[in-house]
């Protein structure tokens, strides 16, 4: 069984890291561009002795890639930067509770379901989720058994 907790702790974005002109292909974000964020503070690159060019780790990526999805969607940059941050905020927030609480996954009635833990304080029943054939999500509270 695959250790799910282990491998989300074991995920660092920071390791993951783009030079300046696959950050600007894969956003579809011009480097002149991408230099005049990084200017205006939206964004940060860092260098090295190692790296000839600018580098942008996971959060800038995603950054620039929400910024640019704001954008296109008639934001002005000021606007479409605070959104992206608000965006990026609510996300982080969403993993450290997912982390936090350490979903599992169970199999129930020929049914994957996913453990959010527990419901009540007294740890006597659990709360699990799933998706229905439609793909929306469904809750389920049990009784522990256990």
């Amino acid at each position: 069984m695959v250790d799910h907790q282990a491998f989300l702790r074991s995920f660092n974005a920071r390791n993951y890291i783009f030079r300046i002109g696959e950050v600007s292909k894969m956003t579809g974000v011009s480097p002149r561009q991408l230099r005049y964020w990084e200017q205006k503070g939206y964004i940060h690159s860092e260098r090295s002795e190692k790296m000839a060019s600018r580098v942008f780790d996971h959060d800038n990526f995603m950054t620039v890639k929400l910024i640019k999805y704001y954008l296109d969607s008639d934001n002005t940059l000021g606007n479409a930067v605070q959104k992206a941050r608000e965006h990026l905020q609510t996300v982080k927030t969403v993993h450290q509770f997912l982390i936090k609480i350490s979903p599992s996954l169970v199999k129930a009635d020929g049914e994957t379901l996913i453990d959010l833990g527990y419901f009540n304080a007294e740890h006597t029943k659990k709360l699990y989720g799933r998706l229905d054939s439609d793909g929306n999500p469904q809750y389920e509270i049990k009784q522990v058994t256990e």
